[in-house]
């Protein structure tokens, strides 16, 4: 994402549209923003490099155990289950890597 900004002018419309009061735009490509800065009316102000995906962490049973109850269940919830359903430590371990299992992650191509 590319924050770009109006500059000596009272508005644009055109590539993108910005005016005195919005005078902020946001594009997506490297392409939009060359296009709009090319026509003079505005400058890059911020770039932001595109967020990869994050990986699923891959939970043992001892790395669980150094979890206390509050992020056990925060795992649980993330998974889209309900934490309540696992009465004790054992359990929500159990539970996470349960869920774990059923839902494994592509690493093989």
């Amino acid at each position: 994402m590319i924050k770009l900004k109006l500059k000596n002018a009272l508005s644009y419309n055109g590539v993108v549209s910005a005016n005195e009061k919005s005078p902020f735009v946001e594009v997506k490509s490297k392409e939009a923003a060359d296009k709009a800065v090319k026509t003079g009316y505005f400058e890059v102000v911020e770039e932001q490099e595109p967020k990869e995906p994050k990986e699923p962490e891959v939970h043992t049973k001892a790395s669980l155990k150094k979890l206390n109850k509050e992020q056990q269940e925060a795992i649980i919830s993330q998974a889209g289950w309900d934490p309540s359903t696992a009465k004790n430590e054992e359990d929500r371990i159990s539970f996470i890597l349960e869920i774990q299992d059923s839902n494994p992650t592509e690493t093989e191509e």
